[in-house]
């Protein structure tokens, strides 16, 4: 798994028309050291994504309220 440090990151959830492969498309990018958009992941799936936020307070990782 590569770790990418970037500025600006980008999560893009797609809802695919009826006759695609899957019902939806998550694209994640973030921008590349010359400011272009590099995409780092598309993933595939028929199950609505699930999207959580969480806070690493030091010891414990917790959702974000």
């Amino acid at each position: 798994m590569a770790i990418i440090e970037s500025d600006k990151i980008d999560i893009e959830i797609q809802e695919q028309q009826e006759n695609a492969g899957c019902k939806y498309m998550v694209l994640v990018s973030f921008e590349g050291p010359d400011q272009s958009k590099e995409i780092a992941k598309v993933l595939l799936t028929n199950s609505k994504p699930h999207i959580r936020q969480t806070v690493d307070t030091g010891n414990v990782v917790k959702d974000n309220e």
